[in-house]
C-alpha cells in the first residue's frame, strides 16, 4: 500500500467518525429532549394526583358530615 493510498484510506475514515459522532450528538440531544419532556409530564400527573387526592378527601369529609347530620334527624312518623 502506497502513502497516497493510506492517506485517502485515512481521510476517508475520518469522515466516516465525523458523521457516526454527528448523528449520535443528535440522538443525544434528542433523548435529553426526551427526558426533559418525560420530567415535565411527570410533574403535570404529580400535581394532578395531588389535587385529585385533596379533592376526594374533601368530598368524603363532606360525605361523613352529611351522614352524620342524617343519623341525627328523626324519622318522620307515619300516620298508622
Amino acid at each position: 500500500m502506497n502513502y497516497e493510498q493510506a492517506i485517502k484510506d485515512l481521510q476517508d475514515t475520518l469522515v466516516v467518525i465525523g458523521e457516526i459522532e454527528r448523528r449520535q450528538s443528535k440522538l443525544l440531544r434528542d433523548h435529553a429532549q426526551l427526558l426533559r419532556e418525560h420530567d415535565e409530564h411527570l410533574g403535570e400527573m404529580q400535581e394532578f394526583r395531588r389535587r385529585t387526592e385533596r379533592n376526594l378527601a374533601e368530598i368524603t369529609d363532606k360525605l361523613n358530615g352529611l351522614i352524620g347530620w342524617a343519623d341525627g334527624l328523626q324519622p318522620p312518623e307515619h300516620p298508622a
